[in-house]
């Protein structure tokens, strides 16, 4: 056996393994499904997901909806590229190492866990609404508007030009409420093991049915929304994948 083959021996790299890591990072689906179940379920609840809901009832429901998925879309993308370049920085740094699929697995274990305290610190009942994730979406909303960032209300409804700077603004406020938020987070890591293209579509997708939720029906939702059960699911699902992504099924 050759230099290589004992490597591949001492790191546990069988080829029956590889094999199947391979197939699945060339698979779309394998990677848009734990991508969309992920930023769905951090969505469900989020300050994104009331900041959608009140800019319905402010701009109307088609700007909401419009302006809400154009800006989550770009910023799945944008954390999607963000991942699949550290991606390959690791695997420049040191090839014989899947460094990018540890870390990526940490970072989800990270999240996973984080995400099961905070649920399981949250009371039984939820309690005043006004903490938490609503109220710090109408703090923001409060702030845009106080700052002049949404002024389509003023406009007509009806018209192009009012639907078009709704639109705008709305997804101005989301793009900068998203930045740096769990899902975007979570996004990179996952991108950061598995195939962009898929993950950038399946994030793309579970922001896009939360916000149609939101906008949709969002007091309505959050009414039957159980902040403890979501977390819960959540942290598991982080957990479940990054064990997944540590043993190279992801």
């Amino acid at each position: 056996m050759g230099a290589r083959g004992t490597t591949n021996v001492a790191l546990g790299a069988h080829p029956s393994s590889s094999s199947l890591q391979a197939a699945l990072e060339a698979s779309p689906l394998a990677a848009a499904i734990p991508a969309f179940s992920l930023v769905f379920l951090s969505e469900l609840g989020d300050k994104t997901f009331f900041l959608a809901a009140l800019l319905a009832a402010r701009v109307g429901r088609r700007a909401a909806f419009a302006g809400s998925v154009g800006a989550l879309a770009l910023m799945s993308i944008i954390s999607a590229g963000i991942g699949a370049a550290c991606k390959r920085v690791p695997d420049a740094m040191a090839s014989s190492l899947p460094l990018s699929r540890w870390l990526s697995a940490g970072c989800l274990v990270w999240f996973g866990v984080a995400t099961l305290r905070s649920a399981l610190a949250t009371p039984p009942t939820d309690g005043d609404e006004s903490d938490g994730e609503l109220a710090a979406a109408q703090e923001e909303l409060a702030e845009a508007e106080a700052a002049g960032r949404v002024a389509a209300g003023r406009l007509p409804r009806g018209s192009a030009v009012g639907l078009g700077v709704a639109t705008a603004e709305v997804a101005s406020l989301i793009f900068l409420a998203e930045w740096g938020d769990r899902s975007m987070l979570a996004t990179i890591a996952l991108a950061a093991a598995q195939g962009p293209v898929g993950v950038a579509a399946g994030a793309a997708a579970g922001d896009a049915v939360a916000t149609a939720l939101a906008v949709l029906g969002g007091s309505l939702v959050s009414g039957w929304l159980s902040e403890k059960v979501i977390g819960v699911t959540g942290g598991v699902l982080f957990l479940v994948f990054a064990a997944a992504t540590w043993a190279g099924f992801m």
